[in-house]
């Protein structure tokens, strides 16, 4: 069917009014030349169309590409042409109308027109207001392919904008990718600074799209465009909305100038940094503006100084750092309108979505560490944080002067920030999982970014490192909290895809470096070794490895490292309080000094430092404190739990079928070459939560703790690191803490309640005890003490449950040799302890009547009294630390020996128990108790009589016992029957012990003396004992004398037995020595018995 009469006449007039051209020299006349005459076209359609349209050549939308051409080619800055019809068309053009700018007005012309053939096209044969009657869908198509052949067009000049002639604006702005961006910043609904309809308010503008049409022409485009041309196009937009947020907003004038920077922030076509810098520098020095100035020199964005007054600094600090400090921050509106239409535009096509993943600054080749979130094209979103060393501005703002704030205003910006990270959070996701989802390619551009942001920050996981040398806290903690949500779909309650993490992983991946790291069970050669006889695998690891092991990874190098600053900060910022505190308490000595103001000024500034650092950690914890980054840092730890379990278990089946324990001896090699940290930053973060939030572990999490930490210290040869088993200990023990209405904190009934605890937790705690002897440190003897004091504190949730305490007695009997070991160490923790600080306290007491002595201090030298003072202070810390540990470990050694008498009536322990008690009941009630009497003995913990209630407990417990009662007659250095004596009296006077108590000491001591009178008569007996037949240590006669290998000295077994309790060596050469290598002596021990009998017999016979 041919068309009515009336369709080319509105394909002429609907062509004329998209173009705004016209191939009549007299229409364009007519309409004073606001249509622009194309006389070239117009002569070859005459000719093309001659004797098939009346009226001269006709337009219509099939010749838009030579429309196209024959406009663009048209320079309005041309004047050397010699035809005057050509010149008066061309004098009639906007000169700052660039070839984007007509195509863009063409375009949204075109738009205009398709949506009203869209109407005509339901509506019936009979309206004819566009002359188009049932063709509605045919001029449709046309217009189609008009606005097509429009936005291919507006692609390429905006790739080569030269390819036309009209690409600068007159104020000199170069046609580029960048004119895209008020257009793209429309997205999100937000003012530009453009007019109505998306033109623009000035002609030196971009022509601007709204935020509807910019929709209809990205998606245009992706139809249109590859990715890498879609790069081209897109991608220094992107890179210029991105920088806005880095840097912050520009001076008005020079908001669509290309971005400042060197080579990964320049876009195509655009003026370099040089250039940028130049104009700003200008403009600044012509505003008299010094900061501003003074910023440009320094390569700053030239923004507004700070309002501290710090903008020459702060510049200095940019150009050190390599970060902006005043750049677009969370507390403010403008990130939103920057940041959402980055995220809908990426969002709104997989090819779009795969070009962004391809650009190649999408992951810069040249970045370092500090500079990927900076200059890659997504990196200034990625940062978006609440932490200080990325936003300064977000903790002045709104964290400033916390001491003058209201609490109530501190939570409403606390909570006001978390709303707002959720945002963030939500939108980085979008644009991670759109990427993801995009293609195989854009996936595994997203891999290689993750990979390397993990590389380029190995250092964050150092205990010490520069800021300057790393990325952000933030950035690398919202990577972390991006990830973590591409790991929750397989990280199930039931854990059903656990297994598809490939052990095998660590031994092959490239994207990030491991040779450095610390192995859990390994040294640095074997890793290597490992890696390098790795099997070649064609096939590469499934999403979910890839995932799981770079959550992991950079759980250690995002919320890791943020926790270590935030804890290191606090620790600062206490030690700033003391030394403030200190020196206001000495204004007595100062203050009439000549050095009056320095500390004056010292304790300003440090009230000032004091100030800014709880500024900052308020902003830190804003985001390491938000409920749900909690959730998801708990949920992702108690996974990792459970998966180091599994690769641990030899069966590999936990936690579908529980692991058994203790672990076999041999460790699995993949448990070997796990990275020491994986293991490290659970405990890190969970002890980082018991102390700051310490109800925030779900269930399931307590659950998978106390399974891994059972694990663990029950095989203790799996972790070759003592500290890190030390903080297992240290976090069980803040949670078994009381808290609110639980005396037994938040782990105590799933320790109580748990099976693999019920079963384990005993056995691995005395286990940990004897092995925490030795952590290698150069500080062991008192790192013991830390973490025994967490185990007693653990044992003392447990005594009282019954299962627990048949594994106690189960221990104690079936494993005999052990649970010794265990009381030995026990009992020499009590004995030192208690001795040392009852020593520190006589020395106290004799520094106390020194300064007491008013006639004698007032003469000693200021020096003297001070350092006096200094040691009286030192002292009362040291005496507190150690009785603190000694009560503890005291009321531990009650229980055991209530519950487990046999275990310390062993001959290598009773004669030593019994000596301790003996010694610490004589200084507490003998002639020298006045020594221990200090000032204020609450300040030092010291409490004599609960001290000696305690001590009198363990008399109590072993009062029946032979062997006891023995050792006590045997301690001729420290037992008295007066300190007896004088203890019961002090018991009754003060209510210490019930009437059958008192009268069971009574009882004992009755039983010593008459040991002891039975020891007399026998030692009269046996006379002088032969050198042969003494033991060389004790003096004493050998009843089972047995000889060393190495040094073949010969002396009792109790002897040695208890010699190997605390160091297992010769005591005679130092060799290395164990119990079952010594021999008993028959030939000797049969003498000794024969002589022993002999002397008894003729001391009955004389």
């Amino acid at each position: 069917m041919s068309a009515p009469p009336d369709y080319p006449a509105w394909s002429h007039a609907v062509t004329r009014r998209i173009f705004n051209v016209t191939v009549s020299h007299s229409e364009g006349e007519a309409s004073g030349w606001t249509l622009t005459y194309l006389k070239d076209l117009a002569s070859e359609l005459t000719q093309e169309q001659q004797g098939s349209s009346e009226g001269g050549a006709k337009l219509n939308p099939s010749l838009a590409d030579r429309i196209i051409i024959a406009r663009l080619s048209l320079d309005a800055n041309d004047t050397s042409s010699d035809d005057p019809e050509m010149l008066t068309v061309l004098a009639s053009l906007d000169p700052d109308q660039t070839s984007w700018d007509w195509l863009i007005e063409c375009w949204r012309r075109c738009q205009r027109e398709k949506a009203k053939a869209k109407k005509v096209r339901h509506r019936s044969w009979a309206d004819r207001e566009l002359g188009l009657g049932d063709y509605a869908t045919q001029g449709l198509a046309a217009l189609e392919s008009a606005s097509n052949l429009l936005v291919s067009y507006a692609g390429l000049v905006l790739i080569t904008p030269e390819m036309f002639p009209c690409e600068t604006k007159s104020n000199g702005n170069k046609l580029s990718p960048l004119a895209l961006v008020p257009s793209i910043l429309n997205l999100s609904g937000a003012a530009t600074g453009g007019a109505a309809e998306g033109s623009s308010s000035s002609s030196a503008s971009w022509a601007v799209l709204d935020q509807n049409e910019i929709v209809i022409f990205t998606q245009q485009l992706v139809a249109r465009f590859d990715a890498e041309e879609l790069g081209e196009i897109l991608g220094p937009a992107l890179q210029e909305i991105t920088r806005r947020i880095r840097d912050g907003l520009d001076d008005p004038a020079q908001q669509h100038q290309p971005p400042l920077g060197g080579a990964p922030n320049s876009a195509p076509g655009g003026g370099g940094a040089n250039q940028n810098n130049a104009a700003a520098l200008q403009a600044a020095a012509q505003a008299g503006d010094v900061r501003a100035v003074l910023a440009q020199l320094l390569g700053g964005a030239g923004g507004p100084a700070a309002p501290n007054g710090q903008g020459e600094m702060d510049a200095f600090g940019r150009l050190a750092t390599g970060r902006p400090d005043r750049s677009m921050h969370i507390g403010g509106f403008d990130w939103r309108s920057h940041v959402l239409p980055i995220v809908e535009l990426v969002d709104s096509s997989k090819l779009l979505a795969s070009s962004v993943a391809q650009l190649p600054t999408f992951n810069p080749d040249s970045a370092t560490a500090p500079r990927l979130e900076l200059d890659s094209v997504l990196g200034p979103i990625f940062r978006l944080n609440a932490f200080s060393d990325g936003a300064p501005s977000l903790a002045e703002q709104y964290f400033s002067n916390p001491t003058v704030r209201s609490k109530a205003e501190l939570e409403a910006n606390t909570n006001s920030m978390r709303a707002t990270l959720d945002q963030v959070h939500a939108f980085h996701f979008r644009l991670w999982q759109a990427m993801v989802k995009a293609s195989p390619e854009s996936r595994e551009r997203v891999l290689q970014y993750w990979g390397r942001v993990a590389d380029l920050n190995r250092r964050r996981g150092a205990m010490r490192v520069k800021a300057r040398e790393v990325g952000s806290d933030g950035f690398t903690v919202n990577i972390w909290e991006s990830l973590q949500r591409f790991a929750v779909p397989f990280m199930d309650v039931a854990y059903s895809k656990i297994d598809r993490i490939d052990p095998e992983y660590l031994r092959r991946q490239k994207r990030y470096d491991t040779s450095t790291l610390t192995r859990l069970n390994a040294s640095e050669p074997e890793a290597a070794k490992w890696a390098e006889e790795a099997a070649d695998v064609d096939t590469p690891p499934n999403f979910i490895t890839e995932v799981f092991y770079l959550v992991v990874r950079m759980t250690n190098l995002g919320p890791g490292k943020a926790i270590r600053s935030y804890n290191e900060r606090e620790d600062t910022m206490r030690r700033m309080k003391r030394r403030i505190k200190e020196t206001e308490e000495t204004r007595g000595t100062w203050g009439s000094t000549p050095q009056a103001a320095q500390y004056e000024a010292f304790i300003k500034r440090g009230n000032e430092e004091v100030e800014r650092y709880m500024a900052e950690s308020h902003a830190a914890a804003t985001q390491l404190l938000d409920p749900g980054f909690i959730d998801r840092l708990t949920h992702l730890i108690g996974f990792t739990m459970t998966w180091l379990v599994r690769i641990a278990d030899p069966n590999r089946s936990h936690p579908h079928t529980q692991v058994s324990l203790p672990l076999p001896q041999e460790v699995p090699e993949h448990f070997r070459m796990l990275p020491e940290h994986i293991f490290e930053d659970i405990c890190d973060i969970l002890l980082f939560l018991a102390r700051h939030r310490p109800d925030c572990l779900p269930e399931a999490v307590k659950n998978d703790f106390v399974t891994f930490t059972v694990t663990f210290l029950s095989s203790g040869w799996y972790i070759k690191n003592p500290f890190i088993k030390a903080k297992l200990a240290e976090i069980m023990w803040w949670n078994v803490i009381p808290y609110g209405y639980s005396k037994t904190g938040i782990l105590g009934d799933v320790i109580n309640l748990h099976p693999l605890a019920l079963q384990h937790l005993v056995p691995a705690c005395m286990s940990f005890w004897v092995e925490a002897e030795s952590t290698g440190s150069h500080t062991q003897f008192y790192d013991k003490f830390n973490i025994r004091y967490h185990l007693s504190q653990i044992f003392k949730v447990i005594w009282a449950n019954p299962r627990h305490m048949e594994r106690v007695q189960a221990e104690a009997k079936g494993n005999s040799e052990q649970f010794v070991v265990f009381a030995n160490r026990l009992m020499n923790d009590v004995t030192f302890l208690l001795d040392d600080a009852l020593e520190k306290l006589q020395e106290l007491h004799t520094k106390q009547q020194q300064m007491d002595d008013a006639s004698t201090w007032n003469d000693r030298p200021a020096e003297e009294r001070q350092e006096i003072e200094s040691a009286v202070q030192s002292t009362q810390g040291h005496i507190r630390s150690m009785l603190d540990f000694g009560n503890e470990f005291l009321r531990l050694l009650i229980d055991f020996t209530k519950e487990t008498k046999d275990a310390f009536m062993t001959p290598e322990i009773v004669d030593r128990l019994a000596a301790m008690l003996d010694y610490n009941l004589d200084l507490l009630v003998g002639p020298r108790c006045t020594e221990l009497k200090v000032k204020d003995p609450q300040r030092v913990h010291f409490d004599p009589k609960a001290l000696l209630s305690s001590i009198l407990s363990v008399y109590l417990n072993l009062s029946t016992r032979p062997e006891f009662i023995s050792a006590i007659a045997a301690d001729q250095r420290s037992y008295r029957r007066s300190s007896f004596d004088k203890a019961r009296s002090l018991c009754a006077r003060f209510g210490l012990k019930a009437p059958d108590e008192i009268d069971s000491l009574l009882a004992l001591a009755d039983a010593v003396d008459k040991k002891v009178a039975e020891a007399a008569e026998e030692d009269e007996d046996l006379g002088e004992i032969p050198d042969e037949y003494a033991d060389p240590l004790m003096a004493t006669v050998m009843r089972n004398p047995v000889r060393l290998p190495t040094s073949g000295a010969v002396l009792d077994l109790s002897t040695i037995k208890a010699h190997l309790l605390s160091d297992a060596s010769d005591p005679f050469n130092r060799a290395p020595l164990k119990l079952d290598q010594v021999k008993v002596d028959e030939e000797l021990k049969a003498e000794i018995e024969k002589w022993i009998q002999e002397r008894k017999e003729a001391a009955k016979r004389g």
